[in-house]
């Protein structure tokens, strides 16, 4: 198998992911193997990197050195490809998806790395966009888009810039006017209302470690799906620090659902965010696809 290493110097601070490169050759300089590093150039870079890499037959083990987003771009790039299996080095400002998974997992060793063993796992497709962990619409969507600003600031560390573009949108228009259709396997249900936040969930952590889904499971084949009304601001400012730590789901005006799709309309374009990555649309369909992407989970290594 060959390892390919996918660079994204832009992700998180100081340019984190370059800091790999001289573990990534001291490790095959002791263990002799077939592997490679590719530093992008751009974005959607990665996306295009991982999509040549793959083609072919010959098995293959992508890592994703960045963020949740560079995670991402490699899963689109490489979707549907029985030969790959995609590792992730965290290297973002947030590193959410795998928050959900042991705590007792290296992911930042080359060593566990490389003998780790993949598991095949989820993925939400989001109007042909492919997600490993949260796609979102309202105010954590719009703070995401914003972030991206904030976080040109030098000492604005990803919860730093969530929490900044956070206060920044907590002073403008809240809630999305949204019809829903939610499709479980059994039934459909349809709803109709003003939504503040609107997750669509394969994992539990996001926006820097808030754990809006704090029942999603990776692969159970299942979207975990929470609607949150709107709410008043002060309200909003109560609710805010339960949330973060996934203490919400009994809230009166918070409704979750196990599905295999949910559909959303709006009248007007709304900022759909997916793994961090951020685009608009009046109609937006996440459905989830069971156990369709193999990840790689580090071996527990013992000295």
């Amino acid at each position: 198998m060959k390892h390919i290493f996918i660079l994204n110097p832009a992700a998180g601070k100081h340019k984190k992911a370059l800091d790999l490169i001289p573990h990534i050759e001291e490790y095959f300089q002791k263990n002799p193997g077939d592997y490679e590093y590719y530093i992008t150039k751009g974005p959607n870079d990665a996306e295009r990197a991982a999509r040549s890499f793959s083609e072919g037959n010959s098995p293959v083990r992508l890592y994703a050195c960045g963020g949740d987003g560079t995670l991402a771009e490699v899963l689109d790039g490489s979707f549907g490809r029985d030969n790959v299996e995609i590792g992730f080095f965290p290297c973002g400002s947030a590193n959410d998806y795998i928050k959900s998974m042991d705590a007792g997992l290296d992911f930042s060793s080359v060593k566990a790395q490389v003998a780790g063993t993949p598991v095949s796992v989820d993925v939400i497709d989001c109007n042909g966009r492919k997600s490993l962990n949260i796609c979102c619409i309202g105010l954590d969507a719009d703070v995401a888009d914003k972030m991206a600003d904030f976080k040109r600031y030098p000492l604005a560390t990803g919860p730093m810039a969530y929490n900044l573009a956070l206060a920044y949108m907590f002073f403008h228009k809240l809630g999305k006017k949204l019809n829903i259709r939610i499709e479980t396997g059994g039934e459909t249900l349809d709803f109709s209302g003003e939504y503040i936040l609107t997750l669509a969930a394969n994992g539990q952590y996001y926006g820097g470690g808030y754990r809006g889904a704090p029942q999603a499971v990776f692969d159970d084949g299942l979207l975990d799906i929470v609607l949150i009304d709107t709410v008043s601001r002060l309200k909003i400012l109560n609710f805010v620090s339960r949330y973060k730590r996934g203490e919400h789901l009994d809230l009166p005006f918070v409704h979750v659902f196990k599905g295999n799709k949910m559909t959303v309309v709006s009248d007007k374009p709304v900022v759909i965010c997916a793994d961090g990555e951020c685009f608009s649309d009046r109609e937006i369909t996440f459905e989830i696809l069971p156990l369709s992407a193999k990840f790689v989970l580090p071996r527990i290594i013992v000295n």
